[in-house]
């Protein structure tokens, strides 16, 4: 048997029952599914994660799970990119941290963003970690594109 999250993310197997609906609801880009390219910054907010559910669940530990995706499986999505902290970032961030409604470019038909890509910031501070970037996916059309998942790393309880 596959190794199971208590949110029932499935490893090594599809489908892998990510839910994008399921976290943090102010957090940087909204409601999402977050990933990270930097595997410390993944280690760190597995640990803050690890810790909030040993309130209700002892055994937790924190774990980073891992993928490769293809980069034509993103451009199928309705993106929004920022490449820094300039044009637009912070009122974003301010936006989505106060709980606004999912947000999307005009004319599109759909309510939100399937992906939102920049920097990771501290949160409730405007100041983004140096050479870090994140990844939320926000709808069940992105989650389905994203492959089986393996395990990077696993905390005991904690990395």
């Amino acid at each position: 048997m596959q190794p199971q999250n208590p949110n029932g993310i499935q490893v090594g197997a599809l489908p892998h029952g990510i839910d994008p609906f399921i976290g943090a609801r102010a957090p940087d880009f909204g409601l999402g599914f977050y990933t990270t390219t930097w595997l410390e910054q993944a280690k760190s907010w597995a640990n803050v994660r690890a810790k909030n559910l040993r309130r209700r669940s002892p055994g937790a530990r924190a774990v980073v799970l891992q993928f490769a995706m293809k980069r034509n499986d993103l451009a199928e999505l309705e993106a929004l990119v920022f490449t820094n902290e300039k044009g637009g970032y912070w009122e974003f961030v301010a936006y989505c941290r106060q709980g606004g409604t999912p947000h999307a470019r005009v004319g599109c038909p759909q309510a939100g963003y399937d992906v939102v890509y920049g920097p990771v910031s501290l949160a409730t501070q405007q100041f983004v970690i140096k050479d870090s970037d994140q990844v939320s996916f926000h709808t069940q059309r992105a989650v389905a594109k994203i492959p089986a998942l393996t395990v990077a790393a696993m905390g005991v309880p904690h990395f």
